[in-house]
């Protein structure tokens, strides 16, 4: 059984609100029924990062959503957040299995087919694949794979697989067609004027 039970996962970037604070752009997409949070703030050291992480964490537990953070299996463990997100070179997944325990999630980042048998053969309990769609913040890691690169390694993975970049409300449903377990999204949310209905809209178009 896996213990993935959301299908949208937000992923932040900071630089992308509009002069809003991130917290008060989660706080909305989190009254709104975001079900999972990412916090990707690559750059930020950790004297600012931690309390960050603490204030989302403020948010999203009342409303138990998970709060992953990327890579700093330090501060999910301080903070006791719900799970580590690991860079395709990142710590190995067995590593990071034996720091944080059974219960906590380890998601990946996987651009290609054989960095997805990778994370299913260490044990990734979801594994993000892109970019699929053209986008500014995935251009560093190549060309856009496509929809049929994502059937053929959704068709091959036995962890849950969330496509990313480029996904826009409209492109839902073929991601999901084509196996798609769920999305991550970082600009198509976070960019929106109306966040709480971005939201909304890519929560009932990932149940058609």
């Amino acid at each position: 059984m896996s213990p993935v039970h959301f299908r949208l996962l937000l992923v932040t970037d900071r630089h992308l609100v509009r002069g809003l604070s991130l917290s008060t752009v989660l706080s909305q997409a989190i009254m709104a029924g975001v079900p999972a949070i990412q916090l990707r703030e690559r750059d930020l050291p950790t004297g600012e990062l931690l309390p960050l992480a603490q204030e989302i964490h403020s948010l999203t537990v009342p409303r138990a959503v998970p709060l992953i953070l990327n890579d700093r299996v330090d501060l999910v463990l301080a903070l006791n957040l719900d799970g580590v997100h690991l860079r395709a070179n990142s710590l190995p997944v067995s590593v990071v299995r034996r720091l944080i325990g059974p219960n906590r999630l380890i998601g990946i980042s996987t651009h290609s087919v054989e960095d997805v048998q990778r994370a299913n053969h260490d044990g990734a309990d979801y594994i993000i694949f892109g970019p699929i769609f053209d986008t500014p913040s995935k251009r560093s890691f190549g060309a856009p794979l496509g929809l049929d690169v994502l059937a053929d390694v959704c068709r091959n993975s036995m962890v849950p697989i969330f496509a990313i970049g480029g996904i826009t409300r409209e492109r839902v449903r073929d991601v999901r067609r084509a196996g798609a377990h769920g999305v991550a999204v970082i600009g198509a949310l976070l960019t929106c004027a109306d966040i709480s209905g971005a939201v909304r809209e890519f929560s009932t178009a990932l149940q058609g």
